[in-house]
């Protein structure tokens, strides 16, 4: 039985890589995070026993930049989780590609590195209604986004990616990857374009999952909390881009690197 790690096992500000290895065999729970008791969503503001794919990136980034646990982690991750680190549903980055990266690159907390290894890229262009998809999924807190963003409307998301037939077919494919990955790890998204979940959530969305990509020796590492497996581990990346290469919607994926909070 997995147990978590108390803050004294936990290397703070030692890199992605060592801070995510301890938490491998933690179960994955969907949507693990929230607000708080008494909130819309009263899921705990912070947990070390379990996660989805996007908690465990977000966690994991806070701590490996946190110098110690009396440095406020937790602080750090709700300026990850949330606009402008206020803790409000409302307020949350619910979109990966509309919320969560935009807002990551402008603040220079991430850079987009997917042109980096030079390889053809493919294209995805995804309209995602938030307004809709509050509508369908959280209609108790559809007047307070209203009031909150005014203005909002459906939005054209644009992302460049690189497709794993891209990966895997093309000879510079796998050595450009490793590559950029000598430089540090790096966070996948992974991309289904203008995948359509309307009749679910109420929106079309274009990124389904996250996971951290490591170089260890000649192999490229998943790390990811995974809901297939029910828990975080490692997975040989290779292996897993064959197994969707003809995927009908998930089709690649964008390179991320982390800089600062």
């Amino acid at each position: 039985m997995w147990l978590p790690p108390s803050p004294g096992q936990i290397p703070f500000q030692q890199g992605i890589e060592a801070v995510s290895e301890r938490f491998i065999g933690a179960p994955f729970i969907d949507n693990a995070l929230g607000e708080g008791p008494g909130s819309h969503d009263p899921d705990p503001t912070f947990r070390l026993d379990a996660f989805d794919c996007t908690t465990f990136i977000e966690t994991v980034w806070a701590m490996s930049l946190a110098p110690e646990p009396k440095e406020h982690w937790t602080d750090h991750l709700q300026k990850i989780r949330y606009l402008n680190g206020e803790i409000a549903f409302t307020q949350r980055l619910h979109f990966i590609s509309l919320d969560w990266m935009p807002y990551h690159e402008k603040r220079g907390a991430i850079v987009d590195v997917t042109r980096d290894p030079g390889l053809p890229l493919a294209e995805s262009l995804t309209t995602i209604d938030r307004k809709a998809w509050y509508s369908k999924m959280h209609p108790a807190k559809l007047r307070e986004f209203e009031s909150r963003f005014p203005a909002d409307k459906p939005i054209p998301a644009f992302m460049h990616y690189l497709t794993f037939q891209e990966l895997l077919d093309n000879p510079q494919g796998l050595n450009r990857l490793r590559q950029e990955l000598q430089k540090g790890v790096l966070l996948a998204n992974f991309i289904r374009p203008n995948w359509d979940t309307i009749k679910y959530i109420g929106t079309r969305i274009d990124v389904s999952h996250q996971g951290f990509l490591i170089l260890k020796g000649d192999r490229i590492i998943l790390r990811h909390a995974s809901a297939v497996r029910g828990r975080v581990g490692d997975e040989d990346f290779v292996e897993y881009m064959k197994a969707y290469k003809e995927h009908a919607t998930l089709k690649g994926i964008q390179l991320v690197r982390f800089k600062s909070l």
